[in-house]
């Protein structure tokens, strides 16, 4: 065992994908950044095929809703407090999710976010944005956009969507 503070695990799709496969529950944040990439939102869409519960957070609500992509609507930190309070029972009523993926939000707000979680609370976080975020439970490292997008592909064809 490692002293020192908890950090990130380094991870590539196929990992991702093992961990989404094992969790019970798993959602996806996005945020405004999601404009950056034309391919992200595609990406989205995907991965809500997958059964992950998409979190559109910012002004992300009006692309998920003008692609059909069902998704609910809050804020980064109202997300971030909610996955704190153990007593939450999810957007839907149904639990809280085991694990928090997050992408194409502000990174001073995702490493916040990823910071919250890892010390108040159980949820495990993932890190699919280009940049490694070494408050999240696992996440890619930082990347070029080019290979971003293959992650992201690989990802995605590892869920089978």
């Amino acid at each position: 065992m490692e002293a020192g503070p908890k950090k990130a695990i380094p991870v590539d799709p196929e990992g991702v994908a093992k961990i989404i496969n094992r969790a019970e529950r798993s959602s996806l944040a996005i945020g405004a950044m999601i404009v950056e990439n034309d391919r992200l939102i595609e990406f989205v869409e995907r991965l809500s095929k997958a059964g992950i519960s998409i979190v559109a957070t910012a002004h992300s609500i009006k692309y998920t809703t003008g692609r059909g992509i069902p998704a609910y609507k809050a804020g980064v930190v109202e997300v971030t407090n909610l996955l704190t309070d153990p007593s939450w029972e999810g957007f839907d009523g149904k639990g809280k999710p085991d694990v928090l993926l997050v992408m194409a939000i502000n990174l001073d707000l995702e490493n916040a976010t990823f910071e919250s979680l890892k010390n108040y609370s159980d949820v495990k976080s993932i890190c699919i944005d280009r940049y490694f975020m070494i408050n999240a439970t696992y996440s890619f490292p930082s990347l070029t956009e080019e290979i971003w997008i293959e992650y992201l592909e690989r990802l995605c064809q590892e869920l089978g969507v």
